[in-house]
C-alpha cells in the first residue's frame, strides 16, 4: 500500500474524517502515538511538537511582503520552468474546488491560482501568495511535510497537525534538480477535505516531473560550467588529485588517485566516510570563496574552491594533497598586494601573529581591517577555533551587553527562552573580532575592560562567572586617542587593547597594488557572474591609478564588479567604469581643462602664484621674493594669469 496516500477511495470520506478526528485528540491531549495513524505522519507530527507549534492554530505566518515576493521569484530557480505547466493544469482543473500551488524550497507559496470562491475560503488560514508552509510555521500539511521528507504525500483533513488546516486536502510533490537531487520547490494540489480523491498526488506527482524536465536544459548549464572549471583547474595545476562537487555533494568528477588519498577502494564509501563528514560540514557552513582544510588522521590537506555560476553557488572544487607535498602555502597568501607598505605590515603581522598579544587595527574605513584579522587568526594557534566578529557600531546600545555577554533564561523580555551564550563564548579558544571598537558605548567600556583583565565573564540574569580564553582583535577607522581626550573612550582600555597596533594602509598609499587587485577583481567577478575574463587597457588602469580612492579596497570591488558586467566586447574601457570613475580627473588635469591656452608648468606657475598671494595676504613684494623674481616680472605674469 502507498505509504504517501491518505485517501484510497473517495467513498466514506466523513467516516475516516471522525477516526483521524479521534487520534488527532489523543495525541494533542495525551501525548501519546495514536494506533491508527500513519507513520509518516506520526512523525511529522512529533516534528511539529518539538518545534513548538501550536496545534490549536488557525493561520499560518505571512512573511514575504509584495517587494520581497518578487525578488523571490526573480531568484527563483523553478518559476519560469513551473508556470506554463502550472497555466496549462489550472484550465484541466477549474470547476473542481482546487487550488494549484506552487512553493520554493523553504516552503513560502510564491504562485497560486484557482477558483475565486475557494482562494477566499483558504485566506482564512493564510493560504496565500507569501505565506510560509514549512512545518516549523504551519505543522504537517502536505507543503511542509513533502519539503521535509522529500517525497510527495497527502495529508487529509486531521491528519494535518494544525486546527485551521482540518477542512482542507492536501497533496505536494518535490520538484528536484535532475542533476543534483535538490530539491527547488514543492508542487501542490489543495481542495475541501470533503473532495478529496486519490488521484491528485499523482496528479502532482506527474507535474512535478514535467517541471523537472523543462527545468533540464538549466541544470546543464549548471554541469557544463563545473565541467569546465574542473578543466580549467586541472590544466592549470597539472594535477591528478581533484574532487569535483555539485552543490549537493554529489560527485561529478574525481581522479582514482583521489581513492589512495582518502584510503577508500570505492567511491560509494566516500559518502560514509568519517573524515569525509569533517569536510562535508565544512562546505556548508564556510561563508568563504576557498580554504583550506586539514585531515591529520589521512595526513594531507584539502584546498577548497566554491563554484558559482551568475549568483548562484554550484558547486566545489576539493584539490587534496599529501602533507609532506604540500607548497608554502599560507593565509599571508590571501591578502592581495605587493607593495612596500603591505609587505612591511605583513612581515611584523607575521611576527605577532603566533602570539596571543591584543592588536589593534586601525586604518580608514574600506581598508580591509577584517581580512587581515582573520588572517592573523589563520596564522595562530588558535586556527582550528572559531573566529567570532561583532560590529561595535552597528548593535544597539541596549542590545550590546547581551551579544558580547550572553543572558540566562528569563533575563529579559523577549529574550530566547533558554538563555543565549554571547560572543565571548562563542569565540571561546578562537579570536573575537571587536570591529568599530570607536563606537562602544563608554558605559559598556567598563564591563570589557573587566573581561580583558579578569579573562571571565557573567551572561546578563546570572551572579556566576565562567572563565574564557579569547584572543582581542579590536578595529577602528576612528582616532582614540581624540575620543580619549573627548572623554568618550577610556584610557585603561585602549592600552588595554592596543598592545600591538597595526594602521592598515589606505589605497592611496598603496597604489602600486592597484594593477594587481584590479586583474584579480575582474577575475574572481567574471567566475562570480559567469562571464569571460575581459581584458583591461593600460588607459584604464592609469586612470584607477590617478582616483584617490576614498573608499579603499570596498570602492575599487565594487567598481571593478560594475566593470565587469558593463564591459564591451569582453573589453572594460572607461565607458564600463561607473560614473563617478569615469568623470573622475586628476587635479593637473582639471587645471588643464580649465585653462585650455597654457602649459601644464604654467598651469602649475599659476597655481603656485595665487597660493602666495592668499598665503601673504596680497603682499606683492612678498612673493616675488618667495618666487624668486623681479617685482615687474610678477606684474606681467598677474596680468598673463589674469590674477
Amino acid at each position: 500500500m502507498n505509504t504517501y496516500l491518505a485517501v484510497h477511495s473517495a467513498d466514506n470520506l466523513h467516516i475516516k474524517m471522525r477516526e483521524l478526528e479521534s487520534e488527532w485528540d489523543y495525541f494533542v491531549s495525551e501525548r501519546q502515538k495514536p494506533n491508527r495513524i500513519r507513520q509518516m505522519i506520526y512523525q511529522s507530527w512529533k516534528r511539529c511538537e518539538k518545534y513548538d507549534v501550536d496545534p490549536l492554530q488557525k493561520q499560518t505566518s505571512v512573511i514575504i511582503d509584495d517587494q520581497s515576493l518578487c525578488e523571490t521569484i526573480t531568484n527563483s530557480k523553478i518559476y519560469d520552468a513551473a508556470l506554463p505547466i502550472i497555466h496549462t493544469l489550472h484550465e484541466q482543473i477549474k470547476g473542481t474546488g482546487h487550488l494549484i500551488t506552487l512553493a520554493d524550497d523553504k516552503g513560502r507559496i510564491i504562485h497560486l491560482e484557482g477558483e475565486t470562491k475557494i482562494i477566499a475560503q483558504a485566506e482564512e488560514m493564510s493560504f496565500i501568495r507569501g505565506s510560509d508552509w514549512s512545518e516549523k510555521a504551519a505543522g504537517s500539511n502536505a507543503i511542509g511535510t513533502s519539503l521535509a521528507v522529500g517525497h510527495p504525500i497527502q495529508i487529509f483533513s486531521y491528519e494535518h497537525y494544525c486546527e485551521g488546516v482540518h477542512p482542507w486536502n492536501c497533496s505536494a510533490a518535490p520538484i528536484k534538480d535532475p542533476l543534483s537531487g535538490k530539491i527547488l520547490g514543492i508542487i501542490d494540489l489543495t481542495g475541501p477535505s470533503q473532495l478529496a480523491q486519490p488521484h491528485s498526488l499523482s496528479i502532482v506527482q506527474n507535474i512535478s516531473k514535467m517541471i523537472q524536465q523543462n527545468f533540464k536544459i538549466h541544470s546543464f548549464r549548471h554541469r557544463e560550467h563545473l565541467q569546465k572549471h574542473y578543466e580549467g583547474f586541472t590544466k592549470r595545476w597539472h594535477s591528478d588529485s581533484v574532487i569535483l562537487l555539485d552543490e549537493m555533494l554529489n560527485i561529478v568528477h574525481a581522479d582514482a588517485k583521489c581513492r589512495s588519498l582518502l584510503q577508500i577502494d570505492h567511491w560509494r564509501q566516500l559518502a560514509a566516510h568519517s573524515e569525509f563528514q569533517h569536510i562535508r560540514n565544512s562546505l556548508l557552513t564556510s561563508n568563504e570563496s576557498e580554504w583550506e582544510l586539514d585531515v591529520p588522521s589521512l595526513q594531507i590537506k584539502v584546498y577548497v574552491q566554491i563554484i558559482v555560476h551568475g549568483l548562484e553557488r554550484i558547486g566545489y572544487l576539493l584539490h587534496l594533497e599529501k602533507t609532506n607535498q604540500i607548497r608554502n602555502f599560507t593565509y599571508w597568501g590571501r591578502i592581495i598586494g605587493n607593495s612596500q607598505p603591505m609587505n612591511q605590515l605583513i612581515a611584523r603581522a607575521k611576527i605577532a601573529a603566533p602570539t596571543s598579544v591584543p592588536i589593534l587595527l586601525t586604518g580608514e574605513s574600506g581598508t580591509g581591517k577584517e581580512v587581515f584579522a582573520r588572517a592573523i587568526h589563520k596564522e595562530s594557534f588558535r586556527n582550528q577555533s572559531p573566529f567570532i566578529a561583532i560590529n561595535c557600531g552597528a548593535i544597539p546600545k541596549e542590545l550590546m551587553a547581551s551579544e558580547l555577554f550572553g543572558y540566562e533564561a528569563g533575563a529579559f523580555t523577549g529574550g530566547n527562552p533558554k538563555g543565549k551564550a554571547g560572543k565571548f563564548e562563542e569565540a571561546h579558544g578562537g579570536t573575537l573580532l571587536l570591529d568599530e571598537i570607536g563606537e562602544m558605548p563608554l558605559d559598556l567600556q567598563v564591563h570589557l575592560l573587566r573581561v580583558l583583565q579578569e579573562k571571565e565573564i557573567v551572561r546578563l540574569g546570572s551572579a556566576h562567572p565562567k572563565p574564557i580564553d579569547v584572543r582581542i582583535i579590536a578595529a577602528t577607522n576612528r582616532n582614540l586617542k581624540e575620543l580619549i581626550e573627548n572623554g568618550k573612550f577610556r584610557e585603561d582600555l585602549y592600552y588595554r587593547l592596543n598592545v600591538v597596533e597595526f594602521k592598515i594602509p589606505s589605497l592611496r598609499e598603496r597604489k602600486e597594488d592597484i594593477p594587481l587587485l584590479t586583474r584579480y577583481y575582474i577575475i574572481h567577478f567574471s567566475k562570480k557572474h559567469g562571464r569571460p575574463v575581459p581584458t583591461i587597457g593600460n588607459e584604464v588602469l592609469s586612470h584607477l591609478n590617478d582616483y584617490n580612492w576614498p573608499g579603499n579596497i570596498r570602492e575599487l570591488t565594487n567598481t571593478i564588479e560594475y566593470a565587469v558586467l558593463f564591459s564591451s566586447n569582453n573589453h572594460i574601457t572607461l565607458d564600463s567604469l561607473p560614473d563617478t570613475i569615469q568623470n573622475f580627473r586628476p587635479i593637473n588635469q582639471q587645471l588643464i581643462d580649465e585653462n585650455p591656452s597654457l602649459t601644464l608648468l604654467e598651469v602649475q606657475e599659476k597655481e603656485k602664484i595665487k597660493q602666495l598671494i592668499e598665503e601673504t595676504s596680497g603682499n606683492l613684494s612678498e612673493v616675488a621674493r618667495r618666487c624668486q623674481i623681479a617685482r615687474t616680472t610678477l606684474y606681467r605674469k598677474l596680468e598673463k594669469y589674469q590674477l
